[in-house]
């Protein structure tokens, strides 16, 4: 008997690049552009040079039950989720080591605590090859967006989880407020994926920028 997994396997790969100062994004030519929706490009370029640049990683992402349920919901009912916002959260490492990350499973519907969410910055479609089935979304993170309010342990501001986030265009068009707890997000929105990493200092005194390039791919 065939297995459809075997055919249709979303995967992800998460780039994290952490950084004093704050990078520049370059769009590449504009593929899509439509009211409400992301502007999807064929290309984003991370500039890092106006940064120093602390530490970067490369991560295999986890899509959730959640997530793969969107994709096929979308497929096969026509009901529109698409990735659209990123979030991120300062409890996706163990307690005891805070430089060893958490292993999320698949049947989590949100991070462990998310402290701050906002619309991806730059989409990149890649298709159209024998080899090409991607796309990429990229989000600046800034420790001085962030209150530190929002933190679990606000004497020792952290951040060591990321996370994808759906969203419905029809119930709300782009773009969105950000979202910083104690709010909420709207109700159409879900976590698609989830990535934990180490824990990287997010001091806003620092100037500390994270850079996520998420990748989402089919083999």
């Amino acid at each position: 008997m065939l297995d459809i997994g075997d055919n249709i396997d979303p995967q992800g790969l998460v780039e994290i690049f952490v950084s004093k100062g704050r990078p520049n994004l370059r769009n590449g030519n504009l593929l899509r552009s439509k009211p409400g929706f992301p502007a999807v490009y064929d290309s984003c370029e991370i500039d890092l040079s106006p940064c120093k640049v602390i530490d970067s990683f490369s991560l295999k992402n986890i899509i959730l039950n959640q997530g793969k349920d969107r994709v096929i919901e979308t497929l096969g009912s026509g009901f529109f989720n698409i990735i659209a916002r990123m979030a991120i959260g300062d409890r996706g490492a163990l307690p005891t080591d805070q430089t060893v990350p958490k292993v999320p499973t698949s049947d989590l519907t949100s991070l462990y605590n998310e402290i701050y969410r906002d619309d991806v910055q730059s989409t990149v479609l890649d298709i159209g090859t024998p080899d090409a089935h991607s796309i990429k979304f990229i989000r600046i993170f800034s420790a001085l967006d962030v209150p530190i309010t929002a933190f679990s342990n606000q004497a020792n501001p952290l951040v060591n989880e990321v996370g994808l986030v759906t969203i419905d265009p029809n119930a709300a068009p782009l773009p969105r407020s950000p979202v910083i707890p104690p709010s909420l997000p709207d109700a159409d929105e879900q976590i698609f994926s989830i990535r934990t990493f180490k824990s990287v200092p997010f001091q806003a005194e620092d100037e500390i920028s994270i850079t996520i390039r998420y990748t989402i791919y089919i083999n």
